[in-house]
């Protein structure tokens, strides 16, 4: 019966289900389910709320919108530029991994409290910060690592919303006067789908895809353009800042973005591992990106001026904590 009660609650979601609709619903009786759900929630499989009298709302701990005690929800995009990441996640105990195909949906999750960390790019955390006012960027994650992959003379393009690609993309556009048109794809693997099927005649994209399309196809970097930039940044929801956790988390990041290059082997390891890449693609692509923590605040601030974003002091000191 936990492995029942469980599967209903994960499948309910981010939503939750009410204590009581375990009985009402799937008949399972007051007893088994009071029992139940004190152990899934001693166990940290699950979070409870009271929501209204004596009415309770139960969550999978990954759907949580609420913090979980000794446990830190990190996002990251299915990308190369986050071995680090996964070093941690063997190293540190309650750190769960969650993969996300965009940044668009990752740094929402971030802003809307379901995860605790992510890295995702600078820009999209920029932009859902000064919406939601929930998240703060503490670092950095990797520098470079994208690219335009062409097929011929490019008019229709495409690239992921909100995000790196598309605005060095947007820029690449402008400097090239190229008057195009762009196309978004909800995932790296769909956008590679349309530029073979002729959908598109060009996508910006991240590594390791970048270095595997490099085989087939013409492929311009954005470095070489526009010299090295910052892709990804760490950022936390304002909710977990205190804890005790996130401060080991984050000297146990410095450490390990710093050893990164002696840890190779391990990386490439543990990305093809979780993300399903092959090691030969991990490895061509590992030195597409220079990881490190440390994030320079005007090189930021520039980087997101030349995006067409300038931010007030204001909104600099709220958005920005930087190691």
């Amino acid at each position: 019966m936990r492995n029942e009660i469980m599967k209903i609650i994960t499948r309910s979601g981010k939503d939750g289900i009410l204590q009581e609709e375990l009985t009402k619903k799937y008949g399972i009786s007051k007893s088994t389910v009071s029992t139940v759900l004190s152990k899934l929630e001693k166990d940290r499989k699950i979070i409870r709320r009271r929501v209204a009298g004596k009415s309770y709302r139960v969550w999978d701990v990954d759907f949580s919108p609420f913090p979980i005690d000794g446990i830190l929800r990190i996002g990251i995009l299915k990308a190369t530029e986050y071995p680090s990441i996964f070093i941690l996640g063997e190293e540190m105990q309650g750190l769960k991994i969650r993969v996300y195909e965009n940044a668009f949906s990752l740094t929402k999750d971030l802003a809307e409290g379901f995860l605790d960390l992510g890295c995702s790019p600078l820009i999209t955390q920029v932009l859902f910060s000064l919406v939601y006012r929930s998240i703060r960027i503490n670092a950095g994650c990797g520098f470079n690592g994208g690219g335009i992959v062409k097929r011929k003379t490019p008019k229709i393009f495409g690239s992921s919303e909100l995000s790196t690609m598309e605005f060095s993309l947007r820029r690449y556009m402008e400097e090239e006067k190229i008057n195009g048109e762009i196309r978004y794809s909800p995932s790296p693997e769909k956008m590679i789908e349309s530029l073979r099927n002729g959908a598109v005649d060009a996508i910006a994209i991240w590594e390791p895809y970048l270095s595997k399309l490099e085989k087939e196809y013409e492929i311009i970097r954005f470095e070489n353009i526009f010299g090295d930039y910052p892709c990804c940044t760490l950022a936390s929801n304002i909710r977990i800042e205190e804890s005790e956790k996130f401060r080991e988390f984050l000297e146990n990041y410095k450490r390990v973005v710093d050893s990164i290059e002696e840890r190779k082997e391990k990386a490439v390891e543990l990305q093809n591992k979780y993300l399903g890449f092959s090691k030969e693609d991990v490895e061509n692509a590992f030195y597409g990106y220079k990881y490190n923590w440390k994030l320079n605040l005007r090189d930021a601030i520039n980087r997101l001026e030349e995006f067409g974003i300038k931010l007030t002091a204001e909104s600099r000191n709220r958005i920005f904590n930087l190691l």
